[in-house]
């Protein structure tokens, strides 16, 4: 590893013990049909032997940077400052990354220098690896970046990033313990500066009452998710409290609401347009977001019948009045 010098992509990896999928995960990152990557993994503070098990594979690409536990989104910002690649590619302990998905990444950051950020569709497996659920995540970039203010959108290991946009974004929040991922994406991203490749690349591993961060902390990192999209919202409506924002965010996350109300109703079209003008959308990208939204209000209110009538068709007459420009 010693002889390779500035590879195009560095892989980035944290581990803390979990060897039981490090060695399938390990193996998806060396199966790959792009070949010019290092393969930077993060033993943080192991208490079980898999410095010894990724050792084991005997590839140069493997670089092993060892250290004290000191957490996740520490453990990823000491990675980013490591890395040597133009792009880091996330990847996760338990996950399999497919063949393809290097290449594919990459591709799109070569072709359009403007974008910084590639996630890609995933399924989720569980631990034997059957597919439980294919995630098709939203392709259109601006429908993407609105539902960004309300919920995080990636698959943190999906992702592949210009080295330097993050760097220039302050990397990960090391405040932040949980949901650093959905903190990351709202802060770097543009109305142009995203995309999703439409194919299942990855496959991210969900076992339910295991010991996944994901699983054992689900009620942290939803209080934090929640506090990121109540700073979002905010910057599209200044005048919303976390009140407002958590009738709002009913729309697209029923984690605080069963349902949409009228409240979040009447604040709903201010908040888009603030939005709009926050990213600077042109009319015709603000007429095509009007026309997705009244959409999307359209739906809700068949499993929200009691949205007061005469409001909602205010609104939607609002939203479609835009989508006409």
């Amino acid at each position: 590893m010693s002889e390779m010098i500035a590879p195009k992509i560095t892989v980035l990896m944290s581990v803390y013990n979990g060897k039981t999928f490090l060695a399938e995960a390990v193996s998806s990152v060396l199966s790959q049909t792009f070949r010019d990557f290092e393969f930077l993994i993060i033993d943080d503070g192991s208490t079980e032997p898999v410095t010894h098990l990724i050792e084991s594979f005997r590839d140069e690409r493997i670089r092993i940077h060892t250290q004290n536990n000191i957490g996740l989104t520490r453990s990823l910002n000491r990675g980013l400052e490591l890395a040597r690649g133009d792009y880091v590619a996330r990847m996760d302990a338990d996950d399999v990354s497919l063949p393809g998905r290097l290449k594919a990444q990459a591709q799109t950051l070569d072709t359009d220098g403007s974008v910084d950020l590639v996630g890609t569709f995933f399924d989720v497996i569980d631990a034997e690896g059957n597919i439980r659920e294919r995630k098709e995540l939203i392709v259109d970039d601006i429908e993407r970046l609105w539902r960004l203010q309300f919920h995080n959108n990636y698959g943190h290991g999906t992702i592949m990033m210009r080295k330097r946009a993050v760097i220039n974004a302050g990397k990960y929040d090391e405040t932040l313990r949980y949901a650093q991922d959905y903190d990351l994406w709202s802060r770097i991203s543009t109305k142009r500066n995203t995309r999703i490749i439409p194919e299942p690349l990855y496959l991210y591993r969900m076992i339910e009452h295991g010991a996944q961060a994901s699983v054992k902390n689900y009620d942290s990192q939803l209080a934090t998710a929640i506090d990121i999209s109540n700073r979002n919202l905010n910057l599209c409506n200044p005048h919303l409290t976390d009140e407002q924002s958590a009738e709002v965010r009913a729309l697209y996350w029923k984690f605080q609401r069963d349902r949409f109300s009228g409240d979040g109703l009447k604040l709903l079209p201010d908040t888009m347009e603030g939005f709009c003008r926050r990213y600077g959308l042109t009319d015709r990208e603000e007429a095509r977001l009007a026309k997705r939204v009244a959409l999307d209000l359209m739906n809700e209110a068949q499993i929200s019948p009691d949205l007061p009538p005469q409001a909602l068709s205010g609104v939607l007459t609002r939203f479609r009045r835009m989508a006409e420009r």
